[in-house]
């Protein structure tokens, strides 16, 4: 609902927005942060939270371009490489939360940080690269006028919509997150689940970084950075709870589309930077107040498996 009002308000304000150009460019940007948010909403649901989001897209564009180098025959390589690092760096990330007891805020901003700076230290300041054209496909391309990158974030969603709802793994998730010292008395390995969580998160961190690499084709340090807070926004704007054991993924597909199609109104409207920002976040929160306000747990619940 939150959507399509504030789809018909935008195109009350600019008649253009209605277009259904306009439809398609708002589906197919939302595509990346989408399915970064998919994994920020793994990482809320057990209580967490994922500040590496940025650090990881970025490294991820980094590294596909630079092994990429705009051929064709080196996409398996430079896709394999970079799901690998970004499991690496969620094993991290789970293991200091999860065994080192370390807040999940530190530990995941510590590592956005490492993960700027190697990526800072891999390029010298200067990356290098580029994506190939059968790679730009998926960010680029269309199949029956639908956005491929659309077409691939909703199949994610879908996928991970099933294992949260359907799998024993997706029960010990809400668990987790709702009451971690329960969870472990009931046989939940409650640290298995944290340490998974941080992957997921990484990977799908990753997943939307190709995405993203894929639709402008170009290595950009610090192309991440905006995932950072957005992530959370999409989440949280969908009913995913920070403190855990509540939220879903249909919640942050909505938030996602959202978060977008306010940041594409504000930026057609000719709005000032600063006035972007302002109207951004107070969008985003007065969104957020009146999700609670009709739904004080009822909706956030019903996300639930």
């Amino acid at each position: 609902m939150a959507v399509l009002l504030l789809w018909l308000l935008a195109g009350l304000v600019t008649p253009s927005f209605l277009t259904l150009g306009q439809v398609r460019n708002v589906v197919q940007v939302a595509a990346f942060l989408g399915v970064v948010s998919l994994g920020q909403t793994v990482a809320l649901l057990v209580g967490g939270i994922d500040l590496s989001v940025g650090g990881v897209v970025t490294l991820t564009n980094i590294l596909a371009t630079s092994l990429m180098v705009g051929q064709d025959s080196r996409i398996a390589v430079a896709v394999g490489v970079s799901l690998l690092a970004a499991v690496a760096v969620g094993s991290i990330n789970g293991l200091v939360v999860a065994l080192l007891r370390v807040t999940p805020l530190i530990a995941t901003l510590g590592m956005n940080a490492i993960l700027f700076g190697a990526a800072l230290f891999y390029t010298g300041g200067a990356p290098n690269g580029g994506a190939s054209p059968g790679f730009a496909v998926l960010g680029q391309g269309h199949l029956l006028g639908v956005p491929a990158s659309t077409l691939c974030w909703l199949a994610t969603a879908f996928v991970l919509a099933v294992a949260l709802r359907r799998s024993l793994f997706g029960r010990w998730l809400y668990a987790t997150g709702a009451n971690p010292v329960a969870a472990h008395l009931m046989g939940v390995p409650v640290r298995a689940v944290l340490v998974t969580s941080y992957v997921l998160s990484s990977l799908l961190a990753a997943l939307g970084g190709l995405l993203l690499t894929s639709y402008i084709g170009n290595p950009s340090l610090g192309i991440g950075e905006e995932f950072l807070l957005t992530s959370i926004a999409a989440a949280v704007v969908g009913g995913t709870a920070l403190s855990g054991g509540v939220g879903g993924v249909l919640g942050t597909v909505g938030g996602a589309l959202f978060i977008t199609e306010a940041n594409s109104f504000t930026t057609i409207a000719h709005l000032a930077t600063g006035a972007q920002y302002i109207a951004q976040g107070a969008i985003i929160a007065a969104s957020v107040l009146i999700y609670s306000w009709l739904s004080p747990g009822g909706a956030s619940s019903s996300l639930q498996p």
